[in-house]
């Protein structure tokens, strides 16, 4: 029963994809207000400087890297899609709890969620079209209907919502709530229906992925504290924000262009497994910045209780 359940399931990805998609965009969209962007105009350095990370930064570290790395196309279009993407509402979620500069990561995620609909084709036609193969496109056409309809229409009804009523805080626990589980769906069907070969790819690719989402937090730290000698409530938020990406447009986008049946399955399998294995990857490795402000933020308090 269970069997012929998972067998089915590759009919439906896609619109398990999309109504993943929208319930956490409806709950990320009922969370965010207008002044969260202020930010933007009051402190332009840590915004501009975390637009330059996602939107320059991370797709020349993604080539560096597949350049450096022999990987099957599959991989190496799987890493360009999480470049290709804008941070996600978890990390919101992780630089808050850590006690980041939580305005900076939701006016950041706000703003490049917004420009994505220009942003991730071009990222994904300037690198990863030359690795896909002749009977699989790059349709730059549908990413940005998938972007309009199933990432900026959600968000942009959650935040109208938002501005009209209180109880669009309800909306927005139950929608995140609603999209885990349906994402759990998603995760359980994708690997139960067969179309993912983890076995095959050995332990040299999950390293590489995961080993990817560290040097992205390495790199981001390093670049916002030492050189350009941002606070520490920056730096930890600049470090989630840009490794903690869009997983769930990502996968909407994998749905939509690379199927899970016929004879480009094994492709679009290998993109899906890059997407999971990172998604999970970073909610363990995004927590280590959370955890080392949140400490460094709590000791600073003690002492300056003890000053007092």
């Amino acid at each position: 029963m269970i069997g012929e359940i998972m067998a089915q399931y590759p009919k439906y990805h896609y619109a398990v994809a999309s109504t993943q998609l929208v319930l956490a965009m409806l709950g990320m969209g009922a969370a965010l207000r207008p002044k969260d962007f202020i930010e933007i105009a009051i402190e332009p350095k840590p915004i501009l400087t975390g637009s330059l990370y996602q939107l320059i930064g991370i797709p020349l570290l993604t080539l560096a890297v597949t350049s450096m790395i022999d990987l099957p196309a599959e991989i190496v279009v799987g890493m360009f899609m999480l470049a290709a993407m804008p941070g996600g509402s978890m990390s919101n979620v992780y630089t808050y709890v850590g006690r980041g500069n939580a305005a900076l990561s939701v006016a950041l995620t706000g703003l490049l969620t917004l420009t994505a609909l220009l942003t991730a084709p071009l990222i994904l036609r300037t690198f990863a079209s030359e690795h896909l193969p002749p009977e699989i496109p790059m349709p730059a056409g549908v990413i940005v209907r998938e972007i309009a309809l199933f990432l900026l229409l959600p968000l942009m009804t959650g935040m109208i919502i938002r501005r009209f009523t209180i109880k669009a805080v309800k909306l927005s626990i139950w929608s995140i709530r609603c999209s885990l589980v349906v994402l759990v769906i998603l995760v359980v069907g994708s690997l139960g229906s067969g179309r993912i070969d983890v076995g095959a790819y050995g332990w040299k690719i999950p390293l590489v992925i995961i080993g990817f989402c560290v040097v992205i937090q390495l790199v981001i730290e390093v670049l916002s504290g030492k050189i350009l000698k941002f606070s520490m409530r920056d730096v930890t938020a600049l470090a989630i924000e840009s490794s903690m990406k869009n997983i769930n447009l990502g996968l909407l986008i994998s749905a939509s262009v690379f199927a899970l049946e016929g004879p480009t399955a094994a492709f679009g399998g290998g993109v899906l497994f890059v997407l999971l294995l990172y998604g999970g990857a970073t909610l363990i490795v995004s927590a280590v910045p959370a955890v080392v402000n949140f400490r460094y933020q709590k000791r600073g308090e003690t002492l300056r209780g003890g000053d007092l």
